[in-house]
């Protein structure tokens, strides 16, 4: 039984390090490529060749360096483009907590006179759960294998009832499910369309309750349809989803 026991541990284990494994090296086969195209052209001072770049990579794989972030946001600072720029500091900080990142975004945000701009401590605690979510899931995977493995020990070997490691595993699975499927509820996106309107329902007949200019930073409900359900100044509006960006 020991030998067993073992063997659905080690098999658990490496499956584990190989589903980690593959994640990495697929993240790498198509970022390296495009990628260091995209930083030659950019210490060649080519910025609108090498954000051309770095764009497409973010929009045809959602995978990104930090500095690759810093870089598209120095860009569009240099162009003007500040609801952009902040867009991108704001993912960058949301995966470094970099406290020099978030010192610029208030800064252009006090210049521009934007809104949401304001950093509680429950903010930066999430900024860090975020940061850190995909060693949580592995952490999560990794105790509730060894939990699963100590329940058949338990069973099997010393045939003892493992009522208190079945509660643990299940609470941990729960954990674990919740933070897979709900942990991105805590939803940022910035106003990117100029002059854009906030309706106070989903559709275009609705009233308007506002006109705002870009750059402005919200919190993000949901989502219905084309319309994107947001806060602003404590208030439930819809926004298009063209005029807004959500942080990925």
């Amino acid at each position: 039984m020991t030998q067993r026991l073992r063997f659905i541990v080690k098999t658990c284990s490496l499956t584990l390090l190989f589903w980690s494994a593959t994640i990495l090296i697929c993240r790498g086969q198509y970022l390296d490529p495009k990628l260091k195209i995209a930083d030659s052209l950019y210490e060649q001072k080519k910025y609108t060749e090498s954000f051309g770049l770095y764009h497409s990579i973010l929009e045809a794989h959602h995978h990104y360096t930090p500095q690759m972030l810093l870089k598209m946001a120095f860009i569009k600072e240099g162009l003007r483009e500040y609801s952009q720029a902040l867009y991108y500091l704001n993912m960058y900080y949301l995966h470094t907590t970099d406290k020099k990142a978030l010192a610029k975004m208030e800064e252009l945000a006090k210049t521009h006179r934007l809104e949401g701009y304001e950093y509680s401590d429950f903010e930066f605690f999430m900024m860090i759960y975020r940061k850190y979510s995909n060693q949580i899931t592995y952490g999560l995977l990794a105790i509730c294998i060894f939990l699963f493995a100590y329940i058949i020990r338990q069973k099997i070997k010393l045939q003892v009832r493992p009522t208190l490691s079945g509660i643990a595993l299940t609470f941990l699975l729960a954990v674990l499910f919740y933070h897979i499927n709900f942990s991105d509820d805590y939803k940022k996106g910035i106003i990117i369309g100029d002059n854009a309107y906030l309706m106070e329902s989903p559709s275009s007949g609705a009233d308007l309750a506002a006109i705002v200019e870009d750059g402005h930073r919200v919190d993000v409900v949901s989502q219905k349809d084309v319309w994107v359900e947001i806060k602003w100044k404590g208030d439930k509006v819809f926004i298009r989803e063209n005029n807004i960006a959500t942080f990925q």
